[in-house]
């Protein structure tokens, strides 16, 4: 099957898998460049109207018509080497260094 270029991807992220606090999407212009990627966080992000505006505004500025995404967060907002020490797990969201 063929890779429609570009393609956007939507991925939520939180403490948990439950509560989202952080929402990155990306385009993907084809294999060889690095997404273009935009980030948002906050509270209740996911039922926001502004948010959901921006996202789609943002996607559709880029000229994706197809987005791939998980149903449900997939990691902590926090990112290693920035908020917290490269090589140790996240000490704001223990819920992902359990066994989930």
């Amino acid at each position: 099957m063929e890779q429609t270029y570009p393609l956007g991807t939507i991925v939520y992220y939180g403490p948990d898998k439950e509560v989202t606090t952080k929402i990155v999407a990306s385009v993907i212009i084809d294999r060889s460049v690095a997404p273009i990627q935009k980030d948002w966080r906050g509270q209740n992000i996911t039922t926001d109207p502004a948010v959901i505006r921006e996202i789609g505004s943002f996607l559709k500025s880029h000229g994706v018509t197809k987005v791939v995404m998980p149903n449900h967060n997939v990691g902590c907002e926090h990112v290693e080497g920035i908020d917290y020490p490269e090589g140790e797990t996240c000490p704001y969201c223990p819920y992902w260094s359990q066994d989930s």
